[in-house]
């Protein structure tokens, strides 16, 4: 080989000489949201470098720490290699290769047996992530004859969207280019969630919009920010009532839209003004100062934008939270209007692209009639009538009581046991099933569990449709060959279908068929977008101003008194006004005097499947709770110290890090980690009774540092 040859190839350089050849896919991790354009590099059928896509809407060529390691992510030493069937107890990991004929066969066998003895409604189908497939598998619940379909999504977003849909009746997103003369960012830590949103936040700051950022940790967004504000775990509620409460006094809103578009102003009025200033200070730890300083800022300004992230809703009293910060929107009229809050379509897997699809037909083509009600329909009633699944975070305790139906069997993609607050308690209702199928790109505690276990691929190693904010769509093809036996889930679960013979020909067509099905009236070419291996323009749909028409609401106004929530005020003692309440549990602070703050988002890890990619984890090797350095002096604890973490439930064992990222009395510890999981620490009982949503970000705990053994 020449040395020029070398050389070319010591630079990843392709050409014809190398061998090397740049194949275009796309980033799934963070999925659905960002969906970054990926070059991949490719020789000899396998992957050797990582590269954004320069030109792709959502990232323009850059990627995040985590997407520059989708090659190790990839080549992960843990990928699930072959289908196995369980042949030793539940948890015992001990299984055996079998065919994918015979795996199929396993799972038709063991559904069908449940649903022949107990219905179809004891099965439960679940997935944590990735997103890409989750029409097939909803349709493959439906198809099955079981409503009972179930995701991620129950602890994640949907509690945001809920706010928006009982306010608006319509999902809503922040215009930020747009441009409003206020930015105020609502725990919005976007450089690290979702660092494409992240360069919409830093452009309005360097086009010199005023920002203010509230959080309960110092965040790379609150350090950019004018005004920094540091808040209180779950006192959110308390501080925007406030600020309505003087925004109204010194009618510093817009009557006039009030006028014409809002139901209830008159009840949130009154609501409002029995909030204070000076308690807000006391329960939110802000000082008066700033907090009538915030309200003056959003009063004077014409055009302001109060920016709620989902983070608001990761506590017991978290949707009302969120209804309560949306509210301030409300008031200045800062809604359907450039800079505002505006109205937000979904084209494809939650993605507001401008066009329009039949994904929701997909799935309603094929729902089961005379169903038993679906997991969490009596608990959680705002949630059954705004989402169309199950609230998983009630699969345990309805499987443990069996009220009102018994639950039998999981049938899961990409599930996760440490979604759950107290884990185990899932793991122990999991071992109670008569039968589990998991499909995954990795193996998890959930795996061990099933009695068989199917390898699933990459993005990398599949086609998909993707579709971006910028009116496009991307339909990628394999960079590479499915490694091992994996196969992508919308395959396997075609081959299920097949197996259960289940009336559903589309679903048992595979994945392009059901695109093209989906896609029939969009007025794009797939088969062209698929060879043309780039993003696609799609004609816009042109719709009518929002507010034009009546709006999807009971009222069919801009709703600060939820009609919705009103229909369950007195059965579950909710309150149809945003009302603030304190977002702990019954546990005495003198025995827990600390707030444990769970549930946010470092850059280089989401949730728990990057923590296993070398790249990553060398970012945070340890798994450290960030304690405050005040807080670490009182108890003589050092950095690196391990200490232990407990609450009312369960204790974990962690190195303190200390750090004034955690305010004076809180605990910050990141999720996802096999070796310290921090929702062992979480009652299954910690629920939002709004949203069931578990309360990650405000839980009662102490600290004690953990005696050096000898």
């Amino acid at each position: 080989m020449s040395e020029d040859v070398k050389e070319l190839l010591r630079a990843k350089i392709p050409c014809e000489k190398t061998g090397i050849e740049i194949r275009h896919s796309v980033c799934d991790i963070c999925t659905p949201g960002p969906q970054c354009g990926l070059d991949v590099y490719v020789k000899d059928g396998k992957v050797i470098k990582i590269e954004g896509t320069k030109g792709f809407g959502p990232n323009n060529g850059a990627l995040c720490t985590k997407g520059a390691a989708n090659r190790q992510y990839l080549y992960r030493k843990d990928r699930i290699q072959h289908p196995m069937k369980r042949v030793g107890p539940r948890g015992s990991d001990e299984f055996e290769p079998i065919t994918w004929e015979e795996a199929f066969r396993l799972i038709a066998e063991g559904l069908n047996s449940v649903k022949e003895k107990y219905g179809a409604d004891a099965v439960a189908f679940m997935t944590g992530y990735p997103k890409w497939y989750r029409p097939w598998l909803h349709r493959l619940a439906f198809s099955f004859g079981t409503e009972n379909y179930m995701t991620e999504s129950s602890t994640c977003h949907t509690a945001e969207v809920m706010s928006y849909l009982l306010a608006f009746g319509n999902e809503m997103s922040a215009d930020v280019p747009g441009g409003p003369d206020l930015l105020v960012g609502w725990s919005a830590n976007h450089m690290i969630s979702g660092f494409p949103n992240g360069r919409n936040f830093f452009n309005y700051m360097e086009k010199g919009g005023k920002v203010v950022n509230i959080d309960t940790r110092v965040t790379p967004n609150e350090q950019k920010a004018d005004i920094m504000i540091t808040i209180k775990s779950g006192t959110d509620g308390y501080l925007a009532n406030t600020i309505a409460s003087i925004l109204i006094k010194n009618d510093w809103i817009d009557k006039e839209f009030i006028d014409n578009y809002v139901h209830g102003f008159e009840e949130y009025k009154a609501m409002v003004s029995e909030y204070t200033v000076e308690e807000c200070e006391q329960i939110t730890g802000v000082p008066a100062e700033k907090i009538t300083e915030l309200a003056r800022l959003i009063g004077e300004a014409k055009n302001p934008l109060i920016m709620p992230s989902n983070g608001l809703c990761h506590h017991i009293n978290g949707l009302q939270t969120h209804r309560a910060v949306v509210a301030l929107n409300i008031l200045k009229g800062s809604v359907a209007r450039k800079g505002g809050m505006n109205p937000s379509y979904g084209s494809w897997l939650e993605m507001n692209a401008g066009f329009v699809t039949k994904e929701e037909e997909f799935l309603n083509d094929v729902r089961p009639k005379g169903n038993k009600p679906r997991i969490g329909t009596d608990r959680f009633p705002v949630w059954t009538e705004l989402k169309d699944e199950g609230q998983l975070m009630d699969f345990v305790r309805q499987a443990e009581s069996g009220d009102p139906y018994p639950l039998k069997a999981i049938y899961g993609h990409g599930v996760n046991t440490m979604i759950h607050p107290q884990s185990d308690k899932f793991v122990e209702a999991a071992k109670q099933m008569e039968f589990i199928a998991a499909t995954d790109i990795f193996w998890t505690e959930f795996c061990s569990l099933a009695d068989v276990v199917l390898p699933a691929c990459t993005s990398m190693e599949r086609s998909e449709v993707k579709a971006n904010g910028n009116g496009c769509i991307f339909y990628s093809s394999p960079a590479v060959e499915p490694l091992y036996e994996s196969k992508d889930d919308v395959t396997i679960m075609a081959g299920v279908a097949k197996a259960l013979n289940l009336n559903d020909d589309l679903l048992k067509s595979g994945y392009d068929a059901c695109i093209k099905h989906i896609f029939r009236e969009t007025p794009v070419d797939l088969d062209q977008a698929k060879a043309a291996a780039k993003q696609v323009p799609v004609e816009r749909v042109q719709r009518d101003p929002f507010l034009s028409k009546p709006l999807k609401t009971p009222s069919g106004k801009i709703e600060l008194y939820s009609e919705v929530i009103a229909k369950y005020a007195a059965s579950h003692n909710l309150d149809p006004l945003p009302k603030w309440y304190s977002g702990f549990g019954e546990e005495s602070p003198e025995e827990f005097p600390f707030t444990l703050v769970s549930g946010g988002r470092q850059a280089n890890a989401i949730h728990s499947h990057l923590h296993k990619v070398p790249w990553l984890r060398s970012l945070r090797p340890e798994v450290m709770a960030d304690i405050n350095p005040l807080d670490a002096a009182r108890l003589n604890i050092e950095q690196g110290d391990e200490v232990y973490l407990s609450s009312a439930t369960n204790k974990i064992k962690v190195k303190a890090n200390l750090s004034a990222i955690a305010l004076l009395g809180q605990v910050n510890l990141y999720h996802g980690y096999e070796e310290a999981n921090v929702n062992l620490l979480l009652p299954n009982t910690f629920l939002d009774p709004y949203s069931g949503f578990p309360g990650f970000k405000q839980l009662r705990c102490n600290i004690e540092k953990a005696e050096v053994e000898s």
